[in-house]
């Protein structure tokens, strides 16, 4: 009998084969995965880049901004021939599109965009600006950023206003008193300051050193300066009287043309007071000048100080006009005198207030300093001086108008 054999087994050639099914299928899983490892890369890359192009377009946009802000004028002195390299606020209006406003060295190439719409709600003291920064990605979309903002217009020069406490806060002004008390009053320790106003006259006045009101009148001996005074010496005649500082100062120039700027001119003795206005009456009033110490000495200034009773109603107000007299003012006189006043709307704010000092007071409930004249020949025209320009060195305003013609 034929004995037949079994045939060998199969299952390590089965094994074998699904093995190699399995490598290949993790093979294929492992190439997708792969793929999309890379299509992670390329976004990530591509996010990475478009994080760093909007940052360098905020940037540029916010220095666009900022530069717009830190005009140093509002116009021109020569709007016609306007001075390099000094922005004014009049020059803040929309440009066309700067096509390469980046940096070269960039990884794209950025386009910037102003533009300009004057704010109807702000009377034209404000200007809306908005500014655009676009550019292409690394897939070729476009991008962009937008900044807006407001720039309000606003004189430069009184930048410098940005430092004194207002009257709510505790922070301490000149001398630890009210600003408008003038520098030379001698600070008696008890909350209240004492100014002789001239020391030819033998008065002294006590000022409130937190509201700056001349709350005391007293009567010294002639030639007392105000540093030698103290309480004990005023205490009698405080709180005796109320009334408000009008001060400034008068100077001379007879050049021709006159200068408002540097003024030169020898001093002349003169008187300063108040004269009916749009008010029924002038205000009591007394005032006192250095005139008669300063023109012997060939003095260029002359220093007035005044202090005006207002009325009794809450505020306690007062108006009228100031007017210097002493001064040849008759054509027919030997070298007549015009008189100019140092005004202008130093606020911007489209008129003049008491304190900017006008033709007439009206209603000033507060000391006035700083009102200040120019007296030239009669045969002038009061200078029109100049607007505050710190570029051309010119930190105040010297601009004047006729205020007592010669006739």
């Amino acid at each position: 009998m034929k004995r037949h054999l079994p045939k060998p087994p199969l299952r390590k050639k089965a094994i074998g084969g699904i093995a190699l099914i399995e490598a290949m299928v993790a093979l294929l899983i492992m190439a997708f995965g792969m793929l999309a490892l890379v299509g992670l890369q390329g976004n990530l890359r591509r996010s990475a880049d478009l994080s760093k192009q909007r940052g360098e377009a905020i940037r540029l946009a916010q220095k666009e901004m900022e530069s717009l802000r830190a005009y140093s004028v509002l116009t021109h002195a020569d709007p016609a021939n306007p001075v390099a390299g000094v922005l004014a606020f009049a020059d803040i209006s929309t440009q066309a599109t700067n096509e390469d406003a980046g940096d070269p060295n960039s990884n794209a190439v950025f386009s910037l965009t102003r533009q300009v719409t004057p704010w109807p709600q702000a009377q034209s003291q404000q200007t809306a600006v908005r500014v655009t920064v676009g550019w292409f990605d690394r897939a070729k979309d476009a991008q962009f950023v937008l900044v807006d903002s407001f720039i309000s217009r606003a004189d430069p020069g009184l930048s410098a206003s940005l430092t004194l406490a207002p009257a709510s806060l505790t922070v301490h002004r000149p001398a630890g008193r009210e600003s408008a008390i003038p520098l030379s009053a001698h600070d008696l320790g008890n909350d209240t300051s004492v100014l002789v106003p001239s020391s030819n006259d033998g008065v002294a006045w006590v000022f409130n050193n937190l509201t700056g009101v001349i709350q005391g009148k007293c009567t010294v001996t002639a030639g007392t300066q105000s540093s030698a005074l103290t309480a004990t010496d005023v205490a009698a005649c405080s709180n005796n009287t109320w009334g408000y500082l009008l001060s400034g100062f008068v100077r001379f120039s007879f050049s021709s043309p006159p200068d408002a700027n540097q003024p030169s001119g020898v001093a002349l003795a003169l008187d300063a007071g108040l004269v009916k206005g749009s008010a029924p009456d002038a205000p009591d009033h007394e005032c006192y000048d250095n005139s008669g110490q300063v023109a012997p000495a060939l003095g260029t200034v002359v220093s007035y100080f005044c202090i005006v009773y207002p009325n009794n109603a809450v505020p306690r107000v007062w108006s009228g006009r100031l007017e210097l007299s002493g001064i040849p003012l008759a054509l027919n006189a030997p070298s007549p005198r015009n008189i100019c006043r140092y005004t202008a709307d130093y606020d911007g704010n489209g008129s003049v207030s008491n304190a900017e000092h006008p033709a007439e007071y009206v209603n000033v409930s507060t000391a006035l300093t700083r009102q200040n004249f120019l007296v030239i020949n009669a045969s002038e025209t009061c200078p029109v001086g100049h607007a505050v320009n710190p570029a051309d060195g010119y930190f105040s305003n010297t601009a004047t108008v006729l205020h007592q013609a010669a006739e």
